[in-house]
Formats: structure tokens, sequence, C-alpha cells
């Protein structure tokens, strides 16, 4: 499967995401969301089966989600939300913490 990573940086979690699928035998592009006209060119370039958005800090431009399904993945603490969920994990010593994922639409998260 030809999958393209949306990423405002390539961080432990999407680089370990890539490397998983990369193991599988899927084909990983690696886009950073630099701007909006960067995201629609490595689509219109790669022409992914599925878009993942580990990491991402802004939304995906509706010509994307709209016709490629792009999915979000977010960590966190089981019921903390906010953009600093993770780093409150690390800092609490917590030993678990969640991932949820959404399919991207107009509305931001």
């Amino acid at each position: 499967m030809k999958i393209l990573f949306i990423t405002s940086s390539h961080n432990g979690l999407s680089q370990r995401a890539w490397a998983e699928l990369s193991a599988k035998g899927h084909m990983i592009k690696i886009q950073l969301a630099t701007s909006n006209e960067a995201m629609i060119n490595a689509v219109s370039a790669f022409k992914p089966d599925l878009i993942l958005a580990p990491f991402l800090k802004k939304a995906i431009p509706d010509s994307i989600w709209k016709s490629t399904t792009s999915l979000i993945v977010h960590p966190g603490i089981k019921g903390d939300r906010g953009p600093s969920s993770l780093d409150w994990a690390v800092m609490s010593q917590k030993t678990e913490w969640g991932v949820t994922v959404l399919q991207a639409d107009e509305e931001m998260d």
C-alpha cells in the first residue's frame, strides 16, 4: 500500500510508524506540513492509497481529505486532550498512554 505521512515533524511517533509499516512492505513517503501547497503537491505526485498524519499541527486541506482517506493520529493519556498530552504523560511518569485515530474532516479536532 502507498501511504503518505503528512506531519509537522518527523518525530518519534512518525518514525516508529514509518519503521513498522515499512517493515510490513508498505511504500511510505513523508511530507512535512510546511504549507497547504506542499501537502497538495505531495498527494498529487505520490498518489497515496492512504494518508496518515502523526503529529500534525495544522488542518489537512479539504481537497486532500475529500479525495483520499486521511487519518489523524494523536498520542496522549486516556481522557487527556491538548497539544501537550504526551508531555504530561512523561512528566507524570505514566507507563502507558493512549493513541486516538480519527478521520480528517472539515472540523479541526
